[in-house]
């Protein structure tokens, strides 16, 4: 589930014009996964996809946080994902 956010994710940020990401996850293996399949080649197509849309970004980084610290990141994802609310995302010019 949470490759699939992140893909998500990435294809919004793409069509919206952003070039700087930073994907912030609570879950360590996914984090390790993709920085690993940087250097090898994946066995998942959703990393594999992941990394083709992160290639198309100027600068991007992954980083691993604590359940914490995630949770306004997870209650985001969880009103876009219930669709109860609509989400304002601003891109400073």
């Amino acid at each position: 589930a949470e490759f699939l956010e992140i893909l998500d994710s990435l294809v919004l940020l793409q069509r919206w014009g952003f070039d700087i990401v930073l994907i912030q996850t609570d879950n360590l293996e996914v984090v390790k996964i993709i920085q690993e399949s940087q250097l090898a080649s994946a066995n998942s197509v959703l990393v594999r996809r992941i990394l083709q849309l992160l290639k198309l970004v100027g600068y991007w980084r992954i980083r691993h946080v604590s359940r914490e610290e995630n949770r306004v990141v997870d209650s985001l994802a969880k009103m876009a994902s219930d669709k109860k609310e609509d989400i304002w995302v601003f891109k400073e010019v």
